[in-house]
């Protein structure tokens, strides 16, 4: 990748961290509020029906994003063919949405839903609007305006949202919240994004389009039942009062996965797609890739389960105190997710699609399986199941990966163990604190100690064993994020440097 592209992917992950790191504490924050004004049925109502509209929301796209993305040589008539094409599939499904939201409700007896999947329905077109902007910019590789865009969507949805509650609108604040949020993020696209379509669509370019998108769909759906079978599962068995704890836990841990992974994933897959004719270099992205992503995202995971009894009562009251074993179980999925979330920009910069596409069958049945068995129990024992899914799935995707994809897993394996080490000594320095203090000091200081303790712990060892690590990640940092005014000795060449080494020394652990 030549300097101008990684100066760009590097601010891409800064820009999005920013991004997302303001959305997800914009979002917790509303997401507090909310939990406080409203009870768990509420959120079971509302996660029920948002599992519907997100895998409409699926079909409606299409992976045409993901196929704009990758394309090497892209023309107009592939963004106006997508478009349109988007466009008419979310206004059927919009139709059908409302009209079969009747027969929903009954087949989850949650006669609740309907309603809402009603208005929920309105949301539709509005993905269909941000699918080929988004993937505009994301090819362009400008993550500043997707940036702004996922910071004022969620400040005025999250605002509408606490202010509806706030007056006592119970479930329908949760709706308003999502549509409002859904309309503000288009508009902020289309502000920012010079193309606009044409009234033309191209059988050829649609062609050109299908021919990965397909695939792209079809993983992106096979994704979604693996990731949304267990809320699926619990709703369906244990009602919208068992879903609520469960749909909290899993939105807290989806925020901390977000707020950290998702710059990188976001970042992954285009940097990834302009190395795919450089196996060396493509390697050695990887593999920095792998080890700063976990470096930064393990602890978060670890520390979330170890501190989970005291801060699910403090932040959201004592009514959700059966998400803790909840919360304290998918911590442990979402760092297992962390390590896997090169899969998909991995596979997909190496244009296999078609294997993906098997890969997320296997892992689709490992977890639908699994959550069906489970729920004879409850919804811990789903959470359990869907983490063992997940496990199960790594061993054979790197088994396969390392056969077909020539992808070598002893390096790769080394580029986690640092981080893993690290957070497996915080967690037992954190846990030891914990059991002195639980008890004889107010909930918000066990939780301040605990954090201040894994932090200082986690720090302390990474910089003791791996300076290199720790000042490459400050240095990229600082020099895509702060001015150039700020910087002062930190520059792009210098930065390119120190992930330069650490990519050296991932392979050397």
């Amino acid at each position: 990748m030549d300097q101008r592209s990684k100066h760009k992917a590097i601010r891409g992950v800064a820009w999005t961290s920013a991004a997302n790191w303001g959305c997800q504490l914009l979002s917790f924050g509303v997401f507090a509020c909310l939990a406080r004004l409203l009870n768990p049925h509420a959120f079971g109502i509302v996660a029920l029906a948002g599992v519907y509209v997100a895998f409409i929301q699926i079909l409606v796209t299409q992976g045409f994003g993901s196929a704009i993305v990758q394309r090497s040589a892209l023309e107009e008539e592939h963004l106006d063919s997508a478009f349109w094409i988007a466009m008419a599939t979310a206004a059927i499904f919009c139709v059908l949405s409302i009209a079969l939201s009747d027969f929903i409700a009954h087949l989850f007896k949650q006669p609740e839903i309907a309603p809402v999947i009603r208005w929920l329905s309105f949301s539709i077109p509005f993905y269909a609007l941000s699918s080929v902007p988004s993937a505009i910019l994301t090819r362009n590789l400008d993550f500043r305006a997707l940036a702004v865009r996922s910071l004022a969507a969620t400040s005025a949805g999250g605002a509408v949202g606490v202010s509806m509650a706030f007056f006592g609108c119970g479930v329908w604040s949760l709706v308003g919240q999502q549509l409002v949020s859904a309309c503000l993020s288009t508009i902020c696209l289309w502000s920012t994004v010079l193309w606009r379509p044409r009234l033309r669509i191209s059988k050829q370019h649609m062609r050109d389009l299908y021919g990965f998108s397909l695939g792209v769909a079809g993983n992106d759906i096979l994704w979604f039942f693996s990731q949304k079978s267990d809320q699926t599962v619990v709703g369906y068995f244990f009602g919208a009062s068992g879903l609520g704890p469960y749909a909290l836990a899993s939105k807290l841990t989806t925020l901390a996965y977000e707020g950290v992974a998702g710059p990188f994933s976001s970042v992954a897959f285009p940097a990834f797609s302009k190395l795919q004719s450089k196996p060396l270099e493509f390697e050695k992205a990887l593999h920095k890739f792998c080890e700063m992503l976990t470096f930064l995202c393990l602890p978060l995971f670890v520390g979330l389960a170890a501190v989970a009894p005291e801060l699910v009562p403090l932040l959201f009251g004592s009514k959700w105190v059966a998400a803790v074993p909840l919360l304290q179980v998918l911590s442990y999925y979402g760092a297992l997710r962390v390590i896997l979330v090169f899969v998909n920009p991995f596979m997909l910069a190496k244009g296999r699609a078609g294997l993906y596409l098997l890969m997320n069958v296997t892992l689709t049945i490992l977890t639908f399986a699994g959550c069906l068995v489970a729920a004879r129990w409850s919804p811990e024992a789903v959470a359990i199941s869907v983490a063992a899914s997940l496990f199960a799935f790594s061993a054979i995707f790197v088994t396969v990966a390392s056969r077909f994809l020539q992808l070598k897993a002893l390096p790769l394996m080394r580029s986690f163990a640092f981080p893993m080490f690290c957070s497996f000594v915080m967690l037992v320095a954190v846990t030891g604190i914990r059991s002195l203090v639980v008890g004889k000091l107010a909930p918000v200081a066990v939780v301040l100690i605990c954090v201040l303790t894994g932090a200082l712990c986690y720090l302390s060892l990474a910089y003791l064993l791996r300076p290199d690590l720790v000042k490459a990640i400050y240095g990229m940092i600082r020099g895509s994020l702060l001015p150039s005014s700020w910087r002062k000795s930190t520059d792009p060449s210098r930065i390119e440097d120190d992930l330069e080494r650490v990519a050296v020394a991932s392979t050397e652990l």
